[in-house]
């Protein structure tokens, strides 16, 4: 929303001078006026490009980030301060200045009398539906210090747990990127002086020596192209991966991908049930909580499921129902522990046992991904040495043996 900058007289007749948030000039006096001042002047600021503007507006906002808040939000409303008041406060206190000034937003907007629910719905981009959802919770049941502690409590699992996937992922990622650049090295400009003997000798070459030298000749005479293709292939798997059918290939692939699969699974699982489990013991209505939890979980196959799930829920049907028939996403001890916590009326109890378990599972697989894929990479290394040793040592030992 546009900002205006604004000239006011107090209650005591003093003159006050800021910015505030607003639709436009009526509405920014209307939000003057009921917080008791007199509008002398309201004009709209008009946004300056300077160096410090750009800077700002590049600053990512990370998880980490909204953890803090979201932190600090709670203790201080559980200390007693007023919402507003808190939200001044730490509008000071953010590192951040991107996040600084959407804080600033947001304070504005509940000073004007909106909820802090409806002020943070307007930056879809850094609060998240679950984010939103439990601090509107928090404001209808009156216990908002309590829905922040579960959700700041959600939050950094949620942050653990993908900072530990990508941790694991990084090791085999740097190996591959460094091979990769190794072996373009090696075909562009040290093979190509190699395999150039061989051709002058004038010798009948293996299969393999021949496959080498026509791998070189591409490199050597198109080595540009191949980089420019090899790039181009990325960034449009990188665009392809965004539309509807690369989500649907590239989702449905991964759970079938060996070593990778059960761990996507798994991290799947967690999220979910995680999640779900907090939004019930906050709360929030069963369907509420299923259709806010199907946006955390990154495979669209499980966001599917549980939507249905929500769906069947509304027309009766118990929550269990709508998991059993996809055993391969949601194993049968997931299904009947919601079975037992429905029983049992303890279903957010129960389910927090289960996420507890599949985060400590994943928590494991993560610490032990290293090991599992070094014997893997290590593989791959050693078929590509050994094919260049072989194809090369040979035509080397045919020469010598012509030469003697």
């Amino acid at each position: 929303m546009p900002e205006f900058s604004y000239s006011a007289r107090t209650k005591n007749g003093e003159m006050e001078r800021d910015v505030l948030v607003a639709v436009n000039s009526k509405a920014a006096a209307e939000a003057l006026r009921a917080k008791g001042l007199m509008p002398t002047s309201i004009a709209p600021v008009r946004p300056t490009l300077n160096f410090s503007s750009i800077t700002e507006s590049l600053t990512k906002i990370k998880m980490i980030d909204n953890i803090t808040f979201i932190n600090n939000l709670s203790v201080m409303i559980k200390s007693g301060l007023p919402v507003s008041r808190a939200l001044k406060i730490l509008v000071e206190q953010t590192t951040n200045a991107r996040l600084a000034k959407i804080i600033a937003n947001v304070h504005q907007q509940v000073e004007s009398g909106t909820s802090l629910a409806d002020a943070l719905t307007k930056f879809p981009k850094v609060f998240s539906p679950i984010f939103v959802s439990m601090v509107r919770v928090g404001e209808v049941s009156g216990n908002l210090d309590q829905s922040l502690s579960y959700l700041a409590v959600q939050l950094k699992k949620d942050y653990d747990l993908v900072s530990k996937a990508r941790g694991a992922m990084m090791y085999p990622l740097v190996v591959l990127v460094v091979l990769a650049l190794v072996g373009f090295a090696m075909f562009t400009f040290v093979l190509p002086k190699l395999t150039a003997t061989f051709v002058e000798f004038n010798i009948k070459l293996p299969i393999t020596t021949r496959i080498v030298i026509a791998i070189v000749n591409i490199f050597a005479h198109y080595g540009i192209l191949v980089m420019i293709g090899f790039f181009a292939a990325i960034f449009g798997f990188l665009y392809w991966r965004k539309t509807d059918s690369g989500h649907t290939v590239i989702h449905k692939l991964i759970l079938y991908v060996p070593v990778i699969a059960p761990i996507v699974k798994k991290i799947n699982l967690a999220r979910f049930i995680s999640v779900f489990s907090a939004l019930l013991k906050s709360g929030m209505p069963i369907v509420d909580a299923l259709e806010i939890s199907s946006h955390v979980v990154g495979n669209i196959y499980y966001q599917k499921v549980i939507a249905d799930a929500a769906a069947k829920i509304k027309i009766g049907s118990a929550l269990s129902t709508g998991f059993t028939k996809e055993p391969q996403l949601f194993p049968p001890l997931v299904v009947q522990m919601m079975q037992v916590g429905e029983e049992s009326g303890t279903t957010e109890t129960v389910l927090n046992e289960v996420a507890l378990f599949y985060e400590n599972d994943v928590d494991q697989t993560m610490k032990n991904m290293s090991s599992i894929l070094e014997p893997v990479l290590m593989v791959i290394i050693g078929i590509v040495v050994g094919f260049l040793a072989v194809s090369l040592i040979t035509p080397i030992y045919q020469i010598t043996q012509n030469i003697g």
